[in-house]
């Protein structure tokens, strides 16, 4: 759906063309958002590596503009395997001072509230990441939201948007669509997880996706 087409549906619920100008782009947006953070969507997730230069100075570096969540797999510039812990704290216990420095980055941790990435040890080194990336943001009309199954567009987005926006509705003293947040949240429900004898949700449909293979040869990743 384009960001022209998800506004007219949330235009049908909601009346309003003052919210309609203002408000509900940024609505939109954030629930995709909101959607993007709960579940791991595959059109997020990295194929090809994020490449974050590393050096010997510093065990602290800025995580990519792109990055939005969770690192699955990391490398070092020779394409060797890094381990990456829980937290913070578990690369603060391997070296608490954070001065011991070697050929090559072993190990990472990730702060995605602050944004950065710890290594161990310290190392003029490339650190290659996949992780899932941020959603697209809808600002032209013609924008089209791709991260969430075509088929799911409508039955999530729509609902969680009304959902973010409920509270908004009433201290404007515009009249919500239900008079239910409940029955907006059982709607958004049945987006994600359908309903008996029903169609399937959003999160069985990609429970079902089978994932990338290789082809045409051994996995040249160890």
């Amino acid at each position: 759906m384009t960001l022209t087409e998800l506004i007219a549906e949330i235009y049908e619920l909601v009346r309003d063309d003052h919210l309609k100008a203002n408000y509900f782009k940024t609505w939109i947006n954030d629930a995709i958002l909101a959607i993007a953070t709960d579940f791991h969507l595959p059109a997020l997730k990295r194929l090809e590596p994020f490449n974050l230069p590393v050096n010997a100075a510093a065990w602290l570096f800025d995580l990519p503009e792109c990055f939005h969540k969770k690192v699955f797999q990391a490398r070092n510039s020779s394409w060797n395997r890094i381990t990456i812990l829980d937290s913070i704290a578990d690369l603060d216990r391997k070296d608490v001072d954070h001065d011991e420095t070697g050929p090559a980055v072993t190990h990472i941790a990730v702060d995605e509230m602050k944004r950065k990435v710890g290594v161990y040890p310290k190392a003029a080194d490339t650190v290659r990441l996949w992780f899932y990336e941020k959603p697209e943001v809808l600002d032209l009309d013609a924008d089209t939201l791709v991260c969430i199954p075509a088929q799911f567009q409508r039955r999530v987005v729509v609902p969680r948007v009304i959902m973010t926006a409920y509270a908004h509705l009433q201290d404007m003293g515009v009249d919500a669509p239900h008079q239910s947040l409940a029955f907006w949240e059982k709607e958004y429900a049945k987006g994600l997880y359908g309903f008996p004898q029903g169609e399937i949700g959003m999160v069985h449909y990609l429970a079902t996706l089978k994932p990338l293979r290789f082809h045409g040869g051994s996995n040249p990743l160890p």
